[in-house]
């Protein structure tokens, strides 16, 4: 399934700033993530991804201050992008 990021709404933020309940579905190894405006086959979202680096995160945050073309990722068919 292929998502288009639009743009980052929030983060990157640590695992460690967040309380145990919400990192229900972080996947294993997952530090950082950052909540994005998604499209997935034209419906708008937003969306939690993973990351084990700030830099990998940060990478896309720096993307959005210098382009407006989408960040385009294939998600596994079990939904789990890291």
């Amino acid at each position: 399934m292929e998502v288009k990021i639009w743009g980052v709404v929030e983060g990157p933020i640590s695992i460690d700033e967040v309380q145990d309940d919400d990192l229900e579905y972080a996947p294993e190894g997952s530090r950082y993530f950052m909540v994005c405006k998604t499209e997935v086959d034209g419906e708008l979202g937003d969306d939690n991804f993973w990351f084990e680096d700030f830099d990998d995160a940060y990478e896309w945050k720096k993307h959005f201050r210098k382009s407006i073309e989408p960040i385009v990722v294939d998600m596994p068919s079990d939904g789990k992008y890291n």
